[in-house]
Parts: C-alpha cells; sequence; structure tokens
C-alpha cells in the first residue's frame, strides 16, 4: 500500500504538467478560438481592447482581429503575412527577422520541455514560460480552468502588459 502511496507521489507532479501541456498543444493545433485582448500601455497610460479569433488551416495559423479594426495576420514557418481588411493592405516579416520571440514559436511549435528557448514551470493550473532570451515576451502565464486554456498574460517588447482571454474557454 505504501508503494502505492508512493507512486502517486512520484508520478502526480508529471501527469499534472504533461496535462496542461497537452492541454495547450490541442488547442493550438485544432485552433478554433474567440478572445479578448486588452493591452495596459504605460507610455499613454490607456489600456486597449480588441476582439478576434484564432483559427488553423492545414498549414497556417490565422488571426482575424474583428474590432476594433479589422486585420488578419497569417502566422506561418516562414513568415507572417499582415492584412488590413478596411485598407486592403498587405505586407510581409520574415520570421528570420524576428529573433527568439517565444510567443510566436510557442503558437507555431505548442509547448515542449525539452525547449532550449525556454524553460515551463507549472502550478496547479498554470503554466509559466520563462525564455531564455532577455529581451520581450520574457515570461508568458497561461492559466487553465475546466481543463481548457483560460487565459494568456505577457509583457511584450515594449513593455506592455498583454491579457488575452479566451471568451468561450478555448476547447481542448
Amino acid at each position: 500500500m505504501k508503494l502505492i502511496y508512493l507512486s502517486l507521489i512520484l508520478f502526480a507532479p508529471f501527469t499534472f504538467t504533461n496535462d496542461l501541456t497537452n492541454i495547450f498543444n490541442k488547442a493550438i493545433e485544432k485552433a478554433n478560438l474567440s478572445f479578448t485582448q486588452s493591452s495596459i500601455n504605460p507610455y499613454t497610460n490607456s489600456i486597449d481592447k480588441s476582439e478576434g479569433r484564432i483559427i488553423r488551416d492545414q498549414e497556417n495559423l490565422i488571426f482575424y482581429i474583428d474590432t476594433p479594426f479589422k486585420e488578419k495576420y497569417e502566422l506561418s514557418k516562414k513568415e507572417i503575412v499582415i492584412t488590413d481588411l478596411e485598407l486592403d493592405q498587405i505586407s510581409n516579416i520574415q520570421l528570420e527577422e524576428i529573433s527568439n520571440n517565444t510567443l510566436i514559436e510557442i503558437f507555431l511549435n505548442g509547448l515542449s520541455s525539452n525547449n532550449a528557448n525556454y524553460d515551463l514551470d507549472y502550478n496547479e493550473d498554470t503554466i509559466l514560460i520563462k525564455s531564455s532570451a532577455n529581451e520581450g515576451y520574457n515570461q508568458i502565464e497561461v492559466k487553465f480552468k475546466n481543463s481548457k486554456i483560460y487565459y494568456l498574460k505577457y509583457r511584450d517588447n515594449l513593455e506592455i502588459e498583454n491579457l488575452i482571454m479566451f471568451d468561450k474557454l478555448a476547447a481542448n
């Protein structure tokens, strides 16, 4: 009986951490998520809000911003294609121009405990993703509720605090 308790104690944290990682990875892999993003800008002392959706097609992760502007961001392994849907303007950013962006990396590849670019720390219902780089996105907090992604919080490279709340709890 003591052996059973000991094995539960030893393997429970591993199982728990894998569960949260799997929930995150499945939500991003299947991506059909709606969200509200709030950004706290310390320079203007303002809070900006936007609403949108994250959808995965066969090869890309597509972020639609529905309000206050209509924009589309297509994230692929090579680039980000940014489309201003109201002005019908398109611009591209090659991912090789962006170094060590943990947020882009986890959206493209999911979370991995063996990634040299970041460390994962787990709490009961939270994953803290701690970047190895010393520039923006140093720490990303992913909170879970009812075995689904509840929010994602980070400070970007401009020191703007961002909170992305998944409206209908991102499905796993």
